[in-house]
């Protein structure tokens, strides 16, 4: 009888470790099924089994099953309420206590387990045992079985439950030791999936035995699809398969434990990836067998961002030497670095007197005393736009420096691009020599006509005097003679001042004398066209700081344009044919200006044309009557005189040009 419980208990240990397709069976299942077993006993009236808390001090049961009329639950709740404290009156701790089991046949009437008295009346139990569940020193909890027989424990079922227990204990052991193995695994199979590399491992015979999930994220394949497939057919190109195949038996040829290759990789939807490979040979000495572990690393973004670098390298090259002005990149300690071909040409030195030394040993020729200005431009990091003299390049300058990150931001450097304004000025001034030669050549003809009234009377005065040479009248006839040969010598001196070369320095000058200066070239001509010049400038406006003769080269071109405009709108007089010139001071940015804004009632510029005014070259006149450069030219030295030019226009009724001109500080 007690041998088919044992094999009955035995039987339902495999079935339960089988039931679980692969998983550990839990402890609480395990000792459930073996206590239901144990209550087939007919003896026995409760059984319940438990574990010692982690902290020593307590039991928790994890299963209790009784035969008296008692609900599981309240069965429970009872074991609960007797076992729960390690303490030797408690027949589970005493046995768990000592590592041996104990028996009572009586507990009604022993002392020493007290605390049992409730339970054993609300159960009707007389005896009970206790058991240690213990395997090779490894305690697994205790199993208590109580029976309404005095004399239940007697020695052939005390050996039988010794069997029993022993039995129960060893299938605890291999679940633990299968639960400990199932995390190892699980834990190694997280650590090989998380991997961000393919492993692969490959039988003696070459075919795959596992594949990680980054396997399978690169090469599109599932493990499932191809597990025991040859690896050369899953993991090579076709084209690959049959060098990468050589290269191992060369390998193992030479008995060496591990190589590295790299080989193009063709994935399931026909991709190509390179993967750069290490593979690790295991040797089965006793069959003569080598397996394969293949781990190996994505590098097909690498290589082509290796790629797309090199090229942009190239490509970066390729621009920097291509640059017709001197580039150098300067590290923040102001080393020169890299500098393009037109550099060298321009210093008149060779790479090699050039990479690698200080900026401004290069490009001011010597190391100046005090810091230098360019180098403390480079170390502060910010980007600037400035004219300059390099000795060292031979020339004046227009400098841009540029903040630059270099290698991953770890390295600091900037770019100097040098652009040669020596032939930029020359063709700037002879571009205002034209415009200021063509003005010269408009307005000659207007002083043609201006000085012909005053000679018309030197001469007619000179034939009265010569009539009459006593007559006392001639002193009076005299003094205009003088008086218009002044006039003559004035206007002629003015159109000589304004067209000969001058490289005159700013000076605090009247703005009325700059305006009567060109009033007096070119009033004439606003005469013969019949236009009438409305000017409102207030005698106490301030002196103003700037260069007369360029000023007065801009006012001569406003005028000019304004001119054709009302000739263009009135063919013949009219009451609105109008130029006005006012003045005034203003303020802007906390600094005071001298404002001039000259308006002509003309034709005004469309709106669509109005942003390229001031473009070289671009004009509204017709073919032969503008040469596109005066207002160019105008802006470019209203600037130089540190001045605003702004043009406002309403089309088809008004121009005007406001020139906002410094206020002398003098």
């Amino acid at each position: 009888m007690n041998a088919s419980r044992r094999n009955t208990i035995l039987l339902a240990i495999n079935e339960l470790a089988a039931s679980d397709e692969g998983e550990v069976t839990e402890k609480s299942k395990l000792l459930e099924k073996c206590c239901h077993i144990l209550m087939q006993n007919q003896e026995y009236c409760l059984i319940w089994a438990g574990v010692r808390d982690d902290d020593n001090q307590s039991i928790t049961p994890l299963v209790a099953l009784t035969s008296a009329n008692i609900p599981d639950l309240d069965c429970m709740d009872l074991v609960e309420q007797v076992v729960t404290e390690m303490h030797e009156e408690n027949p589970a701790a005493k046995a768990l206590l000592s590592g041996k089991h104990v028996i009572c046949q009586d507990i009604r009437n022993q002392q020493e387990f007290q605390a049992m008295q409730e339970i054993a009346h609300q159960t009707g139990f007389f005896s009970c045992s206790a058991w240690p569940l213990i395997y090779k020193g490894k305690e697994f909890g205790v199993i208590s079985i109580h029976s309404e027989n005095k004399s239940c424990f007697i020695e052939r079922e005390t050996a039988f439950l010794e069997t029993v227990i022993a039995d129960i204990s060893l299938a605890l052991y291999s679940q633990d030791i299968a639960l400990t193995m199932q995390i190892e695994r699980d834990f190694n199979r997280e650590i090989v999936d998380t991997m961000q590399a393919l492993l692969i491992s490959v039988s003696p015979c070459g075919r795959i035995l596992s594949f990680n999930q980054t396997a399978e994220e690169v090469t599109g394949y599932k493990e499932r699809d191809v597990i025991d497939r040859y690896w050369v057919d899953v993991l090579m190109a076709p084209d690959h398969r049959t060098s990468n195949q050589r290269l191992v038996s060369n390998v193992l040829k030479g008995e060496q434990d591990q190589m590295n290759f790299e080989s193009c990789l063709l994935t399931k939807n026909k991709q190509e990836k390179i993967i750069n490979w290490h593979a690790s040979f295991r040797q089965n000495i006793e069959q003569g067998k080598v397996g394969m572990v293949l781990f190996g690393i994505d590098i097909t973004e690498k290589i082509q961002a290796n790629k797309e670098l090199k090229q942009a390298v190239a490509q970066w090259e390729n621009i920097f030497s291509a640059i017709q002005d001197p580039a150098l990149i300067v590290s923040i300690d102001s080393k020169i670095l890299d500098a393009n071909p037109a550099t060298f040409t321009a210093a008149r030195k060779s790479r090699s007197e050039v990479i690698g030394h200080q900026l401004c040993d290069i490009l001011h020729l010597e190391r100046l005393e005090s810091s230098c200005p360019l180098e403390d431009l480079v170390k502060s990091r910010h980007s600037r736009i400035l004219e300059t003299e390099l000795r060292g390049l031979h020339g004046n300058y227009l400098l841009t420096v540029s903040p630059l990150n270099l290698q991953n931001n770890t390295m600091e450097a900037a770019l100097l691009v040098a652009r040669d304004l020596t032939e930029e000025e020359q063709m700037k001034a002879e571009a205002m020599r034209s415009a200021q030669l063509a003005s010269v050549g408009e307005l000659a003809a207007g002083v043609a006509h201006e000085i012909n009234n005053p000679i018309n009377g030197i001469i007619n005065y000179a034939q009265i005097i010569l009539d009459a040479p006593d007559d006392p009248e001639n002193t009076d006839l005299l003094k205009r003679v003088i008086k218009e040969g002044k006039r003559i010598a004035s206007i002629v001196s003015n159109l000589l001042d304004f067209s000969r070369r001058r490289e005159d320095s700013p000076e605090s000058v009247s703005i009325h004398t700059i305006v009567d200066n060109c009033l007096e070239l070119i009033q004439h001509r606003f005469n013969n066209d019949m236009i009438e010049i409305a000017q409102n400038i207030p005698d106490e406006l301030p002196l103003v700081y700037c260069n007369a003769q360029q000023i007065q080269q801009v006012l001569l071109n406003i005028l000019s344009n304004g001119r054709y405009a009302l000739n263009k709108r009135y063919k013949t007089q009219n009451p609105n044919k109008i130029f006005s010139i006012t003045g005034e001071t203003v303020q802007l940015d906390d600094n005071n200006y001298v404002r001039l804004t000259l308006t002509d009632n003309g034709t005004g510029i469309e709106h669509d044309t109005i942003e390229r005014v001031f473009d070289p070259f671009y004009s509204t006149k017709p073919k032969g009557e503008g040469t596109g450069l005066g207002l160019s030219i105008s802006h470019g030295l209203i600037q130089d005189n540190k001045g605003l030019l702004r043009i406002q226009t309403e089309p088809g009724e008004s121009t005007s040009l406001i020139v906002d001109l410094p206020v002398s500080t003098e």
